[in-house]
């Protein structure tokens, strides 16, 4: 796959905004295929400890679909973590697909 992932933290009053952006710097389309409904993963980790993830406590339809990013396009997936306490982390997104995953991470401080 010619997939490549980066992922932002902005630091807002009470949250953190997340965004995981997965770019086709390919010549070709890729065809992405996920496992369920969730298609991006967010997990705050802080000194190698996982202190918050997006998709805890929440329940997702089990059905494979697949999406088609075009060359030179890609696709933005966004998530809050509310009330954040004051500290260091680590944001690590994950793309819920099959085969090869994308994966990104950024440091960031509240």
């Amino acid at each position: 796959m010619a997939l490549q992932s980066s992922v932002d933290a902005t630091v807002e009053s009470d949250r953190v905004v997340f965004e995981y952006t997965v770019e086709n710097v390919g010549d070709a389309p890729e065809e992405v295929q996920f496992r369920s409904s969730l298609l991006a993963d967010f997990a705050v980790v802080a000194d190698g400890e996982e202190v918050w993830r997006a998709s805890d406590d929440q329940m997702f339809a089990q059905m494979i679909q697949t999406e088609r990013i075009d060359a030179d396009d890609g696709e933005t997936f966004a998530e809050a973590w509310d009330d954040p306490a004051p500290g260091d982390y680590t944001v690590v997104a994950t793309l819920n697909a099959t085969g090869d995953d994308a994966e990104a991470r950024t440091d960031f401080s509240v």
